[in-house]
């Protein structure tokens, strides 16, 4: 089980490292492509994009083909692509290249958690999810240290061979401890209808979200994405080998409630440190690297408490700790706006360790009663919608912070609305994270 699990927490790892650490080196992109800040928007978007249209598929694929077997594919084409992406000498190139780690990525999400979920007894998934929670904050804490010294003095290429080589020794660890193909359902097949309707409705959402300020035809393509996932549902209701199996989501209480706890989590929170960087940088006045150092606050709380918390949850209740993990979150954010409202640092980085403790309450119970409340047989789909609702919470957060932070008041100057609208989009956070206390941990005994 250990080597199972050790592989699994350096693939946890690779994702938010490279996307932290590569942030860092965006201005040195821009300056030697003579590229625009929506074309690195799009560097970003392209991945998240492609990698939230791959993971429901390649669940599917899992449990036809074998969940070992994708697990390879994805890591070893993540592992190429980042070599290949020391060579580019376009954004263009850059943003298919991270387009194509999405989908790879992808891949990797759905079988390393199903992977995980199956090789673990159940007495100690709590802790094992908890690991890997751990080494997903020790990624983004890690990221724009470790990404702005190789920057800094090696170039931004050098940020892609660091990838490279932690890559290969993900796959070298995977051969080594993988030896089980968890093949489920072998004579199952995906519906290409269903596949393409998902895709484009996926997609039509997520970019409608994300330009909804910028663009007219935002709500369009929120509505048309809308429009098909339903026609989706349709199908897939009516259909004896589903794609998305949606009985699954009115017969399982607990699946349901806790995937939608999730996705309010990932709203919630994902864009905190977004919010608080520029409110510590143009506001507080301090510098890049002050401000990165008040951060870890909260990622460096997790890092220690989200391995401790998960084991917790092995042995009490986790529905306990996820539901009051999600009310923690809720309180510190509110603080937090109140914080930031009267510029006091002393209340900001306290509730910055509040949310950090509530982060590492939720995340690692809540994704172990998601993955422990399905049979074998969807244990790929579980993995997926994981996967699929913290990257469309991502999305959601950061089209709400676009939102906020576009509004504006006559008379007022540009800092003093960007110190009220950051204000507005905490408490706006904290108020999702306290209604997503709901249906957080809900069981049977809850209805």
């Amino acid at each position: 089980m250990k080597s199972v699990l050790y592989t699994m927490m350096i693939a946890a790892f690779l994702n938010p490292f490279v996307s932290s650490s590569l942030t860092m080196s965006f201005p040195d992109m821009m300056q030697e492509f003579g590229a625009t800040t929506n074309d690195m928007a799009w560097v970003v978007e392209s991945f998240l994009l492609c990698c939230t249209v791959a993971v429901i598929p390649a669940g599917k694929l899992a449990d036809i083909y074998g969940k070992r077997k994708l697990f390879y594919i994805g890591s070893i084409v993540f592992t190429m692509i980042s070599g290949f992406m020391c060579f580019v000498d376009s954004v263009e190139m850059l943003t298919v290249y991270r387009a194509l780690q999405g989908i790879a990525l992808g891949v990797v999400y759905t079988t390393s958690m199903s992977i995980l979920t199956l090789s673990v007894p159940l007495e100690r998934r709590g802790y094992a999810f908890g690991m890997i929670g751990g080494m997903v904050y020790l990624g983004l804490s890690l990221g724009p240290a470790v990404g702005g010294f190789l920057n800094y003095y090696y170039g931004w290429r050098s940020i892609f061979v660091f990838t490279t080589l932690l890559g290969v020794v993900a796959n070298v660890m995977a051969f080594r401890s993988l030896h089980e193909e968890w093949v489920h359902t072998p004579d199952s097949s995906i519906s290409t209808r269903s596949l393409l309707l998902y895709a484009l409705g996926i997609s039509a959402v997520m970019i409608g979200i994300t330009e909804w300020v910028r663009f007219w035809w935002s709500a369009y393509a929120v509505g048309a994405g809308i429009l098909a996932l339903c026609l989706l549902g349709y199908v897939e209701w009516n259909s004896k080998d589903p794609l998305i199996p949606v009985r699954m989501f009115l017969s399982n209480i607990v699946f349901t409630m806790s995937s939608i706890a999730a996705m309010m989590n990932f709203s919630a929170t994902f864009g905190v440190g977004f919010v608080l960087s520029l409110f510590l940088q143009m506001i507080m006045g301090f510098d890049s690297r002050m401000t990165g150092l008040i951060l870890c606050i909260q990622t460096g709380i997790m890092v220690f408490l989200a391995p401790r918390m998960g084991a917790l949850s092995d042995r009490y209740n986790p529905v306990v700790f996820a539901r009051w993990g999600m009310v923690l979150i809720g309180v510190g954010l509110l603080a937090m706006a109140y914080g930031t409202f009267t510029e006091s640092m002393t209340i900001i980085m306290v509730s910055l360790a509040v949310v950090g403790i509530g982060v590492s309450c939720f995340a690692p119970p809540n994704n172990n009663l998601i993955m422990s409340s399905v049979p074998k047989e969807y244990i790929g789909f579980a993995s997926s919608t994981i996967s699929t609702v913290r990257l469309l919470g991502q999305t959601l957060s950061m089209a709400l912070i676009g939102i906020i932070l576009a509004y504006t008041i006559e008379g007022r100057t540009a800092l003093q609305m960007m110190a009220y609208n950051s204000t507005i989009a905490l408490v706006v956070f904290g108020i999702i994270c306290l209604v997503g206390a709901i249906p957080a941990g809900w069981n049977k005994k809850s209805i």
